[in-house]
């Protein structure tokens, strides 16, 4: 089945955010109904009468009913305002789990070892080691733990040096010729008198928000921070709202990267089970999976609303400062 076409016809709707690339059984009062709908996902739900009829999900598209999941506004969790924490801490030897990021942004966490090709580093979200996701490269390449939010300061807590990132498609192109080419056209659409104004796009599949440090310069271990046992690894954590988090999936970071996770096998997971991570903020928690191939749009700051393919759904699972942990399908603390 095409879900494309059946997301084209809802995705303009007010408060739609995403959907299930897969047919969902529907769930009506917390309990599962025997009957396939097409799942649409939006930030808010409100009452019927409080839209439009213009801007109501139809209860079916293409013959297929629909089932609406308010999941809340998915956003790169923002930092919140939080009493200092065992996991903010300057730790060495370095482990995963803990306070970390581009001397350029605020913190987020140290998920987990990768390699490639013998060469190994640090993991994390894109927006957490690198200036702007939505950008090709990172000008700034110094990596802090604890983060600069933390009150890391460089030269003394840099633990490594950025390599690079997974770049996000969907936001202005700063390529010079393409904006260039905007400005020309834009300006004969001023000499004639037009009002129309032409922008820049990048254009690309985003299924991770991933990125990489070189070799660290400081002592590490192989340990997730408060955790005794780990495997499975499933994913890293990178958006949410209160009511449900975003995963991005190990094995599309290995599949689009060709980096893999050390030591650790990656394990996939359904709608249904459970995960588990470690924190920076909101240290160890664990999740119900409720989608396994969910697209969703997410908020990167600015008015900038980037759409992800293919991503692992759970129970809200992340606070600000969490972004980049690993997800585990089993963990014992």
């Amino acid at each position: 089945m095409d879900f494309s076409v059946l997301w084209d016809t809802v995705k303009h709707l007010h408060n739609v955010t995403g959907y299930s690339g897969k047919l969902r059984n529907r769930v009506k009062d917390g309990k599962t109904v025997e009957e396939e709908v097409f799942r649409v996902y939006v930030s808010r739900k409100p009452a019927l009468m409080e839209l439009a009829v213009s801007q109501r999900v139809p209860p079916e598209v293409e013959g297929i009913p629909t089932d609406i999941w308010d999941i809340g506004a998915m956003v790169i969790p923002p930092l919140m305002g939080l009493n200092p924490l065992a996991y903010t801490q300057r730790e060495r030897p370095l482990v995963a789990g803990i306070g970390l990021g581009n001397e350029s942004i605020t913190v987020g966490t140290f998920g987990w070892y990768f390699e490639k090709k013998g060469e190994f580093g640090l993991g994390s979200n894109a927006h957490v080691l690198s200036e702007d996701p939505l950008q090709s490269g990172s000008m700034e390449k110094d990596i802090l733990q604890p983060g600069t939010y933390d009150h890391g300061t460089a030269p003394e807590d840099i633990v490594a040096k950025y390599r690079f990132h997974q770049q996000l498609y969907g936001a202005e192109s700063t390529c010079p010729v393409s904006r260039g080419l905007a400005f020309t056209v834009n300006s004969l659409s001023m000499l004639a008198l037009r009002r129309t104004r032409f922008r820049s796009y990048t254009e690309g599949i985003n299924k991770i928000d991933f990125g990489m440090t070189k070799e660290p310069l400081v002592d590490y271990e192989l340990e997730i921070y408060g955790a005794k046992e780990w495997s499975g690894f499933t994913s890293l954590g990178f958006a949410g709202s209160d009511k449900a988090s975003f995963f991005c999936k190990a094995q599309n970071i290995l599949d689009m990267t060709g980096w893999k996770p050390v030591d650790a096998e990656i394990e996939v997971v359904e709608e249904g089970d459970t995960q588990h991570k470690v924190g920076r903020t909101s240290e160890y928690t664990q999740g119900k999976v409720l989608d396994d191939c969910a697209q969703g749009t997410v908020d990167y700051g600015g008015y900038r609303y980037i759409e992800l393919s293919d991503l692992i759904m759970t129970d809200a699972m992340l606070l600000g400062g969490d972004s980049g942990s690993s997800a585990w399908a089993r963990m014992v603390v």
